[in-house]
């Protein structure tokens, strides 16, 4: 893992000496990661890693960075007072709904892209196609569920904008920090990162890391879910056995 970080910032720093000596391409540009992978352990609480590359020319331009995590299956509902009591009136499931999007510019989005063109570079979670399980609503609806899944997702740390978070050093090198929270799901991570000049793109990379479960968690996650009947009875035996046990040494004491 260090020396991956020594090998690229090497790598970042031979590219700066080659800008330094020859015309730059404006069209280039390269990203990676510190990480190779993120290992979600019975201790596990968060991760920071770094995102860096270098671009031909950013001098007059901005990075746009995409981070964006596996489909989670979720629900948004509605629910309303019925004679004093609140119950859920309607639901609706997402089919494509990512675990994890977070979102780092140099400057606010707004100010990067207009509109349309945050549209057809799928940018901003409002441009992610999301899309409602068996469902029918209209455009007007359809929004108005999308932006109640954004609040949700943002008061869980899921979803995140980071106006200003990529920095831009001498026009060439760039980087920004990510930090992974620790309600994350494993699954593989992509990273597009975006060279915008005056609206357009100019270049575009993308990379990717794995998010996975290590050691004992990795066992109980992996039979909880490919052998949910047997887990949940092998759960219930044992609370009923540790149960009992309890139940005898009181008796004894």
């Amino acid at each position: 893992m260090i020396s991956r970080c020594f090998f690229n910032a090497w790598m970042a720093g031979l590219y700066l000496i080659f800008a330094s000596i020859a015309p730059a391409s404006a069209n280039t540009l390269v990203a990676d990661l510190s990480l190779e992978e993120v290992a979600i352990t019975t201790d596990f609480n968060g991760e920071t890693l770094l995102l860096f590359g270098a671009v031909g020319d950013a001098r007059d331009g901005d990075i746009i960075v995409e981070f964006k995590g596996p489909i989670l299956k979720i629900a948004s509902r509605k629910k309303e007072q019925v004679s004093g009591i609140w119950i859920n009136r309607q639901t609706v499931n997402w089919r494509n709904a990512p675990s994890f999007y977070h979102l780092y510019s140099t400057r606010p989005i707004e100010e990067i892209l207009s509109p349309a063109s945050q549209s057809d570079l799928s940018i901003g979670y409002r441009n992610l196609g999301l899309k409602p399980q068996k469902l029918r609503l209209s455009e007007k609806e359809l929004a108005g569920w999308i932006e109640a899944l954004n609040r949700n997702m943002v008061n869980r740390g899921l979803w995140q904008r980071h106006d200003g978070g990529v920095s831009i050093n001498r026009g060439v090198l760039f980087r920004t920090p990510v930090t992974l929270p620790a309600n994350i799901l494993p699954g593989d991570y992509d990273v597009r990162v975006l060279h915008i000049r005056d609206g357009q793109l100019i270049a575009e990379d993308r990379t990717s890391i794995q998010v996975a479960k290590r050691g004992a968690g990795a066992f109980i996650y992996r039979v909880a879910h490919e052998y949910s009947v047997f887990y949940g009875l092998f759960a219930i035996a044992f609370a009923v056995v540790a149960g009992w046990v309890a139940a005898a040494a009181f008796r004894k004491t």
